[in-house]
Parts: C-alpha cells; structure tokens; sequence
C-alpha cells in the first residue's frame, strides 16, 4: 500500500531532519566554535503563516570556510547511516523510504552550502534557497515522487506493495 511508503518517509524525514541539525552542531564544536539548537519561527513566504523549525546556530558568526564546512556536512554526514542501511535493507518500503531520505539529506547539504556561497561570496541574494515551502516543498516532492515510483515499479513487475 503506498501509504505506508509515505508514512515511513516522513517518519524518517523527522529523524533524518533532527540528525542532520545536532551534526550541524557537532561541526560548529568542530570547527572550533560554540552553538546550540533552538526552535525557531519561520514566517512561510507565500502565506500569512510561521512554522516552527529546529535550527543549530553558532553562538557567534564563523568564516565562510568554516560555515561552509557546517552547512555541507551537517545533512551530509547524517545520511551516511541511512545510506548505510541500505546495504542491508531489503524489503521495498523501508528501502524506498531510506532512499528518499538520503536524497532529502544530500539536497539539504547542496541548498545548504549553495546559499550561504550565493550570498556571501558572489553576493547574490536567492530568496527562493531560504523559504518553509522549498526547504520542505522540494522533501515532500521527492517523499512523494519516491512513493509513486515505488508503486509503479511494483505493479509494472506484477508484485503489489506487501500490505
């Protein structure tokens, strides 16, 4: 049942979302900075409407080296163990699932350090990089293109999802 694709990605988006934020902050230990993690508000950009998200941030501004360092490597090392488990994962939800998150991970690790360059090397302003609809949009999207791929997959192979 494709649903079960669906719940399971964002189950795993919620643990993989958390990881990649406490790796932002053993990075800004790492490069030699303090840090911690809040729960901010985040206005959406195209709604009258704040969500809250979770955010590790240095308790004083880094160089665009070491930032860079923290904004890559952050989501990028939390998807080193779910890609990990798919080595070992063999049943079709949970691997469609896993596969989904690490490609969320290694988007946020791309938008991530591709900001933070835009802006504070080649001064260019991209509003779009920094919005609640494309930090959680384009996840949702690949949660959701994940899951109808897996279906059609299986159903064009003459097996349905294991219910």
């Amino acid at each position: 049942m494709p649903v079960r694709v669906l719940v399971l990605s964002l189950l795993l988006f919620m643990v993989g979302f958390g990881a990649h934020e406490v790796m932002h902050l053993l990075l800004i230990y790492a490069v030699g900075a303090d840090g911690s993690i809040i729960a901010r508000p985040w206005r959406l950009g195209y709604v009258d409407f704040t969500i809250y998200a979770l955010h590790a941030q240095p308790a004083h501004q880094l160089d665009v080296v070491r930032q860079s360092l923290v904004n890559f490597f952050g989501p990028f090392l939390a998807a080193i163990p779910l890609a990990g488990l798919l080595l070992y994962v063999r049943e079709p939800i949970p691997f469609a699932a896993l596969v989904a998150n690490v490609l969320i991970l290694v988007f946020y690790a791309v938008i991530e350090l591709a900001d933070l360059l835009l802006e504070s090397v080649w001064h260019v302003d991209v509003p779009l990089l920094t919005t609640p609809e494309f930090n959680y949009g384009v996840p949702l999207l690949v949660i959701v293109v994940t899951t109808l791929a897996l279906a059609i997959l299986l159903r064009v192979r003459g097996r349905p999802i294991p219910e």
